[in-house]
């Protein structure tokens, strides 16, 4: 039986002319697509204050892909675009994955070992956040962009390393992910913050979908505000 040809998504930054679309990804077209990024990203406005934003994703024997990105985006709304089984509900889940999030909370399994490529012994999600201007997280230590990497294992055992923009290792603590997190304000397991499919049809089911949301939104309200 032929093996399926992979088709990688491609994430688009806004207020980009409109594309033709592109035909099955080979190795050509993704280095059009790091290219289209990494322009994208250069002509978007930079604010000094900004932290916490998603700079970029990877994805190493995740779930059923063996290679994903590294996608870079830009600051201001980002589409993640595909064919069916190209890896977009992929990139989604190890967004979350990778920043500590449980397994339940992507809606794709009940354990982390389910995750991992079959036939492999590991899978691996790295994210680089932004980390700059005041509000910045340890900039002397982690300087304008804090990587997290993260390593699950077959067995379902994960392993992190928190890196400094130049790939020095900082700390290997889930706390130290915890910290960071909270500093910037990121809950991982909000739908507010990050919607899977499977909770987007739980609002839609809600019998009061405004009250389900607005319970959500009060609680990243009142984490921004720290009280």
């Amino acid at each position: 039986m032929s093996k399926r040809k992979d088709h990688t998504p491609s994430a688009r930054p806004q207020k980009r002319t409109r594309t033709e679309a592109a035909e099955d990804t080979d190795e050509e077209s993704n280095d059009n697509i790091s290219q289209f990024m990494s322009e994208a990203s250069q002509n978007s406005p930079l604010s000094s204050g900004e932290v916490g934003i998603i700079e970029s994703i990877s994805l190493k024997n995740f779930m059923c892909h063996s290679l994903l990105g590294p996608f870079k985006f830009g600051s201001n709304v980002n589409f993640v675009v595909g064919n069916n089984g190209s890896g977009k509900s992929a990139v989604l889940t190890a967004l979350i994955v990778g920043l500590g999030g449980k397994a339940l909370a992507t809606n794709r399994g009940s354990s982390l070992k389910g995750f991992v490529k079959e036939g492999q012994s590991s899978a691996d999600v790295s994210i680089t956040l932004r980390n700059r201007g005041p509000d910045a997280f340890k900039p002397d230590v982690y300087g304008e962009a804090i990587i997290v990497d993260q390593r699950i294992s077959s067995d379902g055992v994960r392993s992190y390393k928190l890196k400094s923009k130049i790939g020095h290792v900082v700390s290997m603590k889930k706390e130290e992910l915890i910290s960071i997190l909270d500093h910037f304000n990121i809950q991982v397991d909000n739908p507010v913050s990050i919607l899977t499919q499977e909770m987007s049809k739980h609002f839609l089911q809600s019998k009061d979908k405004r009250q389900c949301m607005l319970s959500h939104t009060l609680n990243l309200l009142i984490a921004n505000l720290g009280l």
